[in-house]
């Protein structure tokens, strides 16, 4: 990253300004549809003018509903252009769903994609633009050349509305845009309630993939894309580090366990950001001696721990092995592992801080504790989060009154300064007046041999209170037993940790961004 794109700091500056420098280097990549960063920045342009023509302005919020796909991250950079907030919203949602992220976000357009993997989605669009009020469009923007609505149409019929933009409209919307402006809405996943839109500012995004960039280097900079649109990783940690960094966005519409080694070797990826567990599905259908992944230069994890063997059999894809720890209300990263951490540190740390971020670990009572306790990560960064949209009791409370973003995550100091999570403050329960953390749990159940994956969760119990209940993805061609396990348990853990009982399971349940559903869980261990 040059010195004056470090200077930059409104999100939507970076295509022209990589434009500007290398303009027939890919800047996002779907498949035969390939755009140079001359052709990205002008469609961006185009679309911007096309949203004024629309009657968008500024701090007027519109949605996409789309897999990774270049038009989707243009759709953004474009209302980033002129100060309006875009929404992502995921194709695997339902209705209901959908229809809780416009209503709450209100939008005032919606692009769609029209079809997918067999989903019309013609139905929903029309239902929620019938439904309301604020949208006054759907804009498909794929194969849907039908245009069953006078108030539908299709992107390039949309973009030829450029033409009848005023200069000077289109001037003053960019230069009204400050760094501190909003433009990124993302929802969390609601697992304890209704989801909540977390508002995130050009500074938070920019600020956010230049420590990426920092921490992260590659050359040439070719990132995998395929993670869902409406989540902080496939937003910002990825689309945005690429795009702030200069890179390449390759676009994969939805993660293949069999389909990612391939393309990697296909498009020449250099780096890969995913969760463990899809590490541990790729592995699973694939081998990597298959390919030629010699492009690989940086391989990251994060959203959950990596077992160490499965870190082991990472290392062999790519030497340059990172995890990281970070939340949407964070906006990224804000604790990395060092280059060269070998694989104890990698499988039991998520690193330190990177220089502008502070963090402090704080008790129930908001006293920092000592090293070695455990305690909520509280974060005091330019990354944090403006707020949730429209809430201000719940922005009030994610702040404590000193200014430190609680993020509800726990987490131990060692004596070197590495920080390790032992789960969430949701997730702790409490079984005989003891504390127990599900996260410490599970490192040592997929320390097995026989274990891919373990999730913890609590269920009531009318003696000890709360007791766990451990849901086990076996290692492909590994078999145990429960008592087994329960054994392996008794070795390493006090009595009132152990789980009172082990599901083994050929698949676990999983939220899109790949992590295993532990709100499925709970239902399935109290149902």
């Amino acid at each position: 990253m040059t010195a004056t794109a470090q200077a930059l700091l409104r999100f939507s500056d970076f295509p022209t300004h990589h434009a500007a420098l290398n303009p027939n280097a890919e800047a996002a990549v779907l498949g035969e549809l390939r755009y140079t960063y001359r052709d990205f920045a002008a469609r961006i342009d185009r679309c911007a003018q096309s949203l004024l023509v629309a009657g968008v302005r500024h701090g007027d919020r519109v949605a996409t509903l789309s897999n990774p796909h270049p038009d989707a991250l243009i759709i953004w950079l474009a209302c980033a252009r002129i100060g309006a907030i875009w929404v992502g919203l995921n194709t695997r949602s339902q209705y209901e769903e959908l229809a809780y992220v416009v209503g709450d976000a209100k939008p005032c357009l919606l692009f769609s994609i029209a079809s997918f993997e067999g989903r019309e989605y013609r139905e929903d669009t029309d239902k929620l633009l019938a439904q309301f009020d604020c949208l006054s469009a759907v804009i498909t923007f794929n194969t849907d050349p039908l245009q069953r609505e006078s108030q539908t149409s299709t992107l390039d019929a949309f973009l030829n509305r450029a033409e009848q933009c005023d200069s000077d409209l289109f001037s003053q919307a960019i230069a009204q845009v400050a760094p501190d402006d909003p433009a990124l809405i993302v929802y969390t996943s609601g697992s304890t309630g209704q989801p909540k839109g977390a508002l995130l500012s050009h500074k938070n995004i920019v600020t956010s993939a230049q420590i990426q960039c920092q921490q992260w280097p590659a050359k040439p900079f070719r990132i995998l894309n395929n993670l869902p649109i409406n989540h902080l990783g496939g937003a910002v940690q990825i689309a945005a580090y690429a795009v702030v960094g200069g890179g390449t966005n390759v676009m994969m519409e939805r993660f293949s366990a069999s389909g990612t080694l391939p393309l990697i070797a296909r498009e020449s990826i250099s780096v890969i950001h995913q969760t463990s567990t899809m590490y541990q599905l790729m592995l699973d259908r694939d081998k990597p001696t298959d390919h030629d992944l010699s492009s690989l230069q940086v391989l990251i994890w994060s959203g959950s721990a990596c077992p160490k063997d499965l870190i082991a059999k990472l290392r062999d894809v790519c030497p340059n092995l990172f995890t990281s720890y970070g939340q949407t209300e964070t906006g990224g990263e804000v604790i990395y592992t060092a280059a060269g951490a070998d694989n104890q540190h990698l499988a039991s740390s998520v690193g330190k801080p990177p220089p502008g971020v502070k963090l402090r670990l704080a008790n129930e009572q908001g006293r920092t504790v000592a090293q070695g306790e455990a305690g909520e990560i509280q974060v005091q960064s330019t990354m944090n989060m403006l707020g949730y949209w429209q809430r201000i009791e719940a922005s009030q409370a994610a702040f404590t009154a000193d200014g430190w973003l609680r993020t509800g995550d726990l987490a131990e100091q060692n004596e070197q300064g590495d920080y390790r999570i032992v789960g969430r403050l949701k997730e702790m329960y409490k079984s005989g007046g003891y504390n127990i953390y599900p996260r410490e749990i599970e490192i040592l159940l997929e320390s097995h041999p026989a274990v891919a994956i373990a999730a913890v969760v609590s269920v009531p119990d009318p003696l000890y209170s709360e007791v766990g209940h451990a849901f086990i993805l076996l290692e492909e061609n590994q078999n145990t037993t429960e008592q087994a396990l329960k054994d392996f348990c008794r070795d390493k853990l006090a009595n009132y940790k152990i789980p009172k009982r082990f599901i083994l399971r050929t698949q676990l349940p999983m939220l899109p961004i790949g992590k295993v559903d532990k709100v499925r869980l709970r239902e399935e261990a109290t149902g």
